[in-house]
C-alpha cells in the first residue's frame, strides 16, 4: 500500500533534478512512490535509482506533465516537487509523521528559497497561519489523493496553472495541517523559469489585473468575465472588499495597494500597476472585415442585442463580419459565435473594415478601428435635451420615424429592425410542491434534473413551491412561495414533479392524476398503491435520473385516465367514528380583506407583519386590530 506519491514534472533540468533525488534517496521506503514526468526533454531523462519511476511524454509543459503524474499515481496522498527545487533530508519523514499524527485532508509546507537571487521565509507557527497571496503553489502543499478526485491542471495555461488547481480543488471546510519546519526550499535563480520569461515579456500569456476597491453583489457580469479570461491566463483581482465569493472560483485576490505586474489593467487606474508587453502586442494585426459591429457594452438582455444578434444572422451569409466588445453577456457571446466572428477588443490590437457600424450615440469609437465608411446607428427616442447624435457618420440609421423624429434629424434612413424567428421547442412545464428542507425530499435531484434538461437541449419553465433556498441553480428553475391551493398550477402543467427517497402517501402525486396531469417521479414504494402506473400515467426516473428526455418530452401532451375513490376513504372512517349524527355544524366565518398600516407582532398569527402587507382576517378580529390602529379595513 503507497502512502505518498511524489510527482515530480522534469524539463532539461538535469543536473538541478540529480541534486534533488540524492536528497531524496534515504529517504525512500516501501510506501513512498516517486512519479518524474520527462515533458519532452531534448535528452531523455535516465536514472540510477530503480524506486523512482520515469514516464517520458511529448512536451506539453508543467501542467500535462502533474496531469501524468497524478493519473499514475496509488498513493493516498500527492506532493509535487519542482525539478529544479530542494527539499529536506526529512521531508518526507515529516510528512508520513504528519500523516498518522493527524490524518489530514491537506497540509501547508513551510518554505524558504535557496541561497541567491531574491529570498523569502515563509514559516507556518499556527494552524491559521496561510502563505502570502502571491504563493499560490502546489509544491508547499500535501493533498489526499481523493480530495483531488478527477480535477486535473489546465493544460492551456502557461502561468498561474497552480492557482486555479488550488481555487477547483476547494481546501474550505476540509481537514488542515501544517509543518512548521522548513522542508521546501525553492530556486530562484533559474535562469529559463516560465515565470521570469513572463516578466520580461518574453510568454506570450496573459495576466489581466482588475484594480476593483469594493465589488459590489450587483457587479455579476465579472464572473462570465472573470470565467472567460481565467481559461487561458492568470486574473488578479485587486480589491479591499469583494461581495461576490464566486470570483475566488477565477482570480486571485489581493489587496487594492499590492504593486503587480500584468499585460492588461482593467477597472480603476492605479501606479501600483506596471505593464508587461507580450509578444503579440507587437504583431497582432486584425484581418481585414468587410462590417465590424461595434458595442462598448453587450448586456444580458435589451433591443440592441437583439439587433446585434438578427443583423448578424441575416447578413453573416452575405458579408465577412467581426462583432466587437468591451464587456459582454456570456450568452450573448455563445449565440453570436454561431454566426459570426466575436472577439474582445485589445487596445493594442489594429482591426480594419469596409463599414463600421455604431450601436450607441454615447459610445466612442476605438481608435485601433480604421474603416471605409462609419455607420452610426440609433436605437433610442430623444429622452433629454443634451441627448445628440455624433456627427461625422456616413450614415446615421433610425428603427423607426418616431426615434427619427424625436431628435429632429432632417436627414439620415430609417431602416426598420431586422426580425428572424426561428421554430424553437415548446417548453415543457413542470411543477413540483415540496418542502425540500428534509434530505429524503430531492432538492439536490431538482436541480440535476434541471441541468439534464439544459444538456438534452429541452426547454422547461419549472415552478418550484417551497419555502427552501434551492441555491444557485439552471434559469428554468422558479421558486414560489408555498400556497395551501396550486390545483390550478398542476393542472396547466405537463407533468407534476416528486423526486423524493421516499413517501408513505404522496399527495401531490393523487392531486397531479385526479386533474389529468400525468407525474414524473423516483420508484417510490407507494406508487402501485395510489394507482400509478410507469408509461402510464406518467414516468418513473432511477434515482440516479437516467432516463428517456426525449420520450417524456414527446409524451408531455399525452392523456391520461385515473379515478381515486374517495367515498371510500370517507366510508372508511365512518366506520370506525360511528354514523354520523351532527349536532352543531361549522357555519364559516366570512373573512374581510384587511392592510397593515403600521409594523406590529400579530399575536394570533405569532409573526411580524411589515406594513404594507395585504391578508384576511375574521371581521371580528380585523376590528380589534384596527382599533389597536395597526391596519385598515378594505372590504
Amino acid at each position: 500500500m503507497t502512502a505518498l506519491s511524489i510527482i515530480i514534472p522534469y524539463y532539461n533540468a538535469q543536473k538541478y533534478t540529480d541534486e534533488l533525488l540524492s536528497v531524496l534517496n534515504p529517504q525512500i521506503t516501501e510506501d513512498i512512490e516517486v512519479i518524474l514526468i520527462d515533458d519532452g526533454s531534448k535528452i531523455p531523462f535516465k536514472s540510477k535509482y530503480k524506486w523512482l519511476q520515469v514516464i517520458r511524454q511529448e512536451n506539453g509543459g508543467a501542467s500535462a506533465a502533474r496531469n501524468t503524474g497524478l493519473d499514475n499515481a496509488t498513493g493516498d496522498y500527492i506532493a509535487f516537487i519542482d525539478a529544479d527545487d530542494l527539499v529536506s533530508e526529512d521531508y518526507i519523514a515529516q510528512i508520513i509523521k504528519k500523516i498518522k499524527a493527524e490524518s489530514f485532508d491537506y497540509c501547508y509546507l513551510s518554505w524558504k528559497t535557496l541561497p541567491g537571487g531574491w529570498q523569502c521565509n515563509v514559516r507556518l507557527k499556527t494552524i491559521e497561519d496561510k502563505f502570502p497571496s502571491f504563493n499560490l503553489c502546489v509544491w508547499n502543499r500535501i493533498y489526499k489523493r481523493s480530495m483531488i478526485g478527477d480535477i486535473r491542471f489546465n493544460t492551456n495555461k502557461l502561468i498561474a496553472e497552480d492557482a486555479e488547481f488550488i481555487r477547483k480543488v476547494k481546501e474550505d471546510g476540509k481537514k488542515k495541517a501544517f509543518i512548521s519546519k522548513h522542508l521546501y526550499f525553492y530556486r530562484s535563480t533559474t535562469p529559463d523559469s516560465l515565470t521570469k520569461k513572463f516578466a520580461k515579456g518574453e510568454l506570450n500569456t496573459r495576466r489581466i489585473v482588475y484594480n476593483i476597491p469594493h465589488v459590489k453583489a450587483t457587479d455579476l457580469h465579472l464572473i462570465d468575465e472573470f470565467r472567460e479570461a481565467d481559461k487561458e491566463g492568470e486574473v488578479i483581482l485587486l480589491t479591499d472588499k469583494n461581495e461576490i465569493k464566486e470570483l475566488e472560483n477565477y482570480a486571485m485576490i489581493m489587496p487594492s495597494n499590492t504593486t503587480i505586474k500584468g499585460t492588461e489593467l482593467r477597472g480603476q487606474r492605479t501606479l501600483n500597476f506596471s505593464k508587461i508587453n507580450i509578444p503579440n502586442d507587437f504583431q497582432d494585426t486584425s484581418k481585414d472585415f468587410q462590417i465590424i459591429i461595434y458595442t462598448k457594452h453587450t448586456f444580458e438582455i435589451g433591443g440592441i442585442e437583439t439587433f446585434i444578434y438578427n443583423l448578424s444572422q441575416s447578413l453573416c451569409n452575405l458579408y465577412d463580419i467581426l462583432v466587437l466588445y468591451d464587456a459582454i453577456d456570456m450568452l450573448q457571446l455563445n449565440r453570436l459565435l454561431k454566426y459570426v466572428k466575436v472577439e474582445r477588443i485589445k487596445p493594442t490590437k489594429k482591426y480594419k473594415c469596409d463599414s463600421l457600424i455604431i450601436n450607441r450615440i454615447t459610445d466612442a469609437i476605438p481608435t485601433n478601428i480604421s474603416y471605409k465608411q462609419k455607420i452610426q446607428m440609433c436605437h433610442t427616442c430623444r429622452m433629454g435635451q443634451d441627448w445628440t447624435i455624433p456627427k461625422g457618420a456616413d450614415h446615421v440609421i433610425f428603427p423607426s420615424v418616431v426615434a427619427k423624429d424625436s431628435f429632429k434629424y432632417k436627414t439620415g434612413e430609417v431602416i426598420k429592425n431586422p426580425v428572424v424567428i426561428k421554430e424553437s421547442r415548446e417548453a415543457l412545464k413542470l411543477v413540483t410542491a415540496s418542502r425540500l428542507n428534509t434530505f429524503e425530499k430531492g432538492k439536490n435531484r431538482i436541480v440535476q434534473m434541471a441541468k439534464i434538461l439544459e444538456v438534452h437541449d429541452i426547454p422547461y419553465i419549472w415552478i418550484v413551491f417551497t419555502k427552501t433556498d434551492l441555491g444557485k441553480c439552471p434559469k428554468g428553475l422558479i421558486r414560489l412561495e408555498p400556497e395551501l391551493n396550486i390545483s390550478s398550477y398542476i393542472k396547466a402543467a405537463d407533468y407534476l414533479v416528486q423526486l423524493s427517497d421516499e413517501e408513505s402517501f404522496c399527495y401531490s402525486i393523487v392531486e397531479a392524476l385526479s386533474l389529468g396531469t400525468k407525474v414524473i417521479t423516483t420508484p417510490i414504494k407507494v406508487l402501485p398503491e395510489i394507482g400509478f402506473v410507469d408509461k402510464v400515467t406518467g414516468y418513473i426516473v432511477p434515482y440516479d435520473l437516467k432516463a428517456d428526455y426525449e420520450e417524456i418530452y414527446e409524451n408531455r401532451h399525452r392523456q391520461i385516465e385515473y379515478t381515486y375513490d374517495n367515498q371510500s376513504v370517507v366510508d372508511s372512517w365512518i366506520k370506525i367514528l360511528g354514523e354520523p349524527h351532527p349536532k352543531n355544524l361549522y357555519n364559516p366565518l366570512a373573512l374581510v380583506n384587511t392592510k397593515v398600516t403600521r409594523d406590529y407582532q400579530d399575536m394570533q398569527l405569532g409573526i411580524k407583519l411589515l406594513k404594507g402587507t395585504v391578508l384576511q382576517m375574521t371581521r371580528e378580529r380585523a376590528e380589534e386590530v384596527l382599533r389597536a390602529g395597526y391596519i385598515k379595513i378594505l372590504d
